[in-house]
């Protein structure tokens, strides 16, 4: 028999039930209650050996693809990267006040309740077992929970709240297969489009956590087609395109769902965190904050505001770092790099009036921090102080006369002070360098000299050979542009004083 065969003989015998039950005794019903039950089980097993099929061929699909040299092998880096979604759990808040949730705790979708009145007559003998069940679950013991729900779900499968909480407690008890199987189940076939679109959004967290973003994705989209308020979703869907490295879909979707979440900080941060990828995909990029990205506050975790921090500064929003530092540096005084992070901001903020005194506070409670001098010197050097700014770049390389920071500090103020040649024999050293970053840096230096002597070709070379860290230099297109128009000015001259 085909395929297509048997299924239409399923679909014949449901069908038939459903006819018959109306003029049916109640002896009949009992026996047509049977057939549809066992036609459950086998609708059930279908699903599951379909969902074990199509797992094996995605995976099938996906490392041939990889063996092609199609799709990009994760390095450990890619794997170790967090996920925070937002899986929406069915419990109410359970934490404490002052206690931070993680991501996946910070929404919570409100019960579904069971009401008697509302239930079938021959499922009123299994609610005790779902208000028990749902009770354990709420308590996060979710392992009890579970085995109530299998119970309910074993006894009463068309009950779709109760296989619900029964695929969370699954996935709570971290048996991600048998939760997965169950979202499915409950996202082809329940008959509330809540449920539908709840069981899709916790499809996409388990995909998600396994990197396969695209199939994440669809399932986030999936969700928000049968309920467009499904907010954890919208979060979920631009966390994916974001670690799928769509910058600009994830700032698209991020910002739609901060219009009705100002305070949720973990978006704020997803906004960040795409803002600063968009930016290293295009320098040319023009971003504009949402109205609705608040300034941090003190109730976030150290952690948190240090991560806030290096991503305001990435994106050029060096108040709101300054704010993060200011909140670091009254809970950590005695943390050398919470007062750096507050005057290296103060300073692009306001000049080194007041920058120089925070930095020399830094430089006091970690005196080993190369980077905290660095800082100082680079401060008085665009002060116009080149005899302070030389002063603490040779202190850095009087411990380590190779240190590449002291040497780049020199090669600056030798810029400055018009001592071109022993500044391109520091830049040289550069370009011997092991770390690929280190030998870019020799030629960025390099060809700011050569711009000094107006050697606009030569400036030109050195730039280009700059670009594979281009993101680590923000000047480059700049100067790029300005290498460009001198040398096509001097070919116009060129061809008008030709005979």
């Amino acid at each position: 028999m085909k395929i297509e065969d048997w299924f239409q003989t399923l679909r014949t015998k449901a069908q038939t039930i459903e006819e018959r039950w109306q003029e049916a005794s109640e002896q009949e019903r009992l026996q047509l209650a049977d057939q549809l039950f066992y036609l459950r089980q086998v609708s059930d097993t279908v699903v599951d050996l379909w969902l074990q099929f199509e797992e094996k061929l995605s995976n099938a699909i996906r490392h041939i693809k990889q063996m092609e040299g199609q799709l990009p092998t994760e390095t450990q880096e890619e794997k170790a990267k967090p996920v925070s979604l937002k899986k929406e759990p069915l419990a109410t808040d359970h934490k404490q006040d002052g206690q931070k949730g993680t991501a996946s705790e910070s929404k919570s979708e409100p019960k579904f309740e069971a009401k008697a009145d509302k239930l079938p007559q021959a499922m009123h003998a299994y609610e005790p077992v779902f208000r028990r069940g749902e009770g354990f679950y709420h308590l996060r013991m979710f392992q009890d929970a579970k085995k109530c729900f299998a119970e309910l779900v074993k006894e009463a499968p068309d009950w779709e709240s109760g296989r619900l909480y029964y695929a969370y407690s699954l996935l709570f008890c971290d048996d991600k297969e048998m939760a997965f199987r169950e979202f499915r189940l409950l996202g082809k076939s329940a008959s509330s489009p809540a449920i539908v679109a709840i069981s899709s959004n916790a499809i996409g967290c388990i995909l998600a956590e396994e990197k396969q973003w695209l199939e994440a994705v669809q399932a986030f989209k999936t969700s928000l087609e049968v309920k467009p308020e499904q907010e954890e979703a919208k979060y979920n869907l631009a966390l994916c395109y974001l670690m799928d490295g769509d910058a600009q879909e994830a700032l698209d979707e991020i910002e739609c769902y901060l219009q009705k979440h100002e305070q949720d900080w973990e978006a704020q941060l997803l906004w960040l965190r795409a803002a600063k990828l968009l930016m290293q995909m295009d320098e040319t990029a023009e971003l504009v904050a949402p109205s609705s990205l608040t300034l941090p506050n003190r109730e976030l975790d150290n952690e948190t505001l240090q991560e806030m921090a290096h991503l305001y500064e990435a994106v050029g929003n060096y108040h709101r770092a300054q704010v993060c530092y200011h909140f670091l540096t009254e809970r950590l005084p005695k943390e050398g790099w919470t007062w750096h992070g507050l005057a290296w901001n103060t300073w692009l903020i306001a000049g080194s009036k007041r920058a120089l005194t925070l930095v020399k506070k830094a430089i006091s409670l970690a005196p080993e921090q190369d980077d905290f001098v660095f800082s100082y010197g680079w401060m008085q050097l665009f002060d116009g102080n080149i005899p302070g700014a030389i002063a603490a770049f040779r202190g850095i390389l009087a411990k380590n006369s190779e240190n590449r920071l002291g040497q780049s500090g020199m090669i600056s103020a030798f810029e400055k002070v018009g001592e071109t040649l022993e500044a391109k024999r520091l830049a040289k050293l550069f370009l011997d360098d092991a770390d690929p970053y280190i030998r870019s840096l020799g030629y960025f230096h390099l060809g700011r000299l050569a711009m000094v002597e107006e050697n606009w070709r030569l400036a030109e070379q050195y730039f280009q050979r700059t670009l594979p860290h281009a993101d680590q230099f923000r000047e480059i297109p700049l100067y790029l542009q300005l290498c460009a128009s001198k040398l096509g000015a001097e070919a116009v001259q060129n061809e008008l004083v030709q005979p």
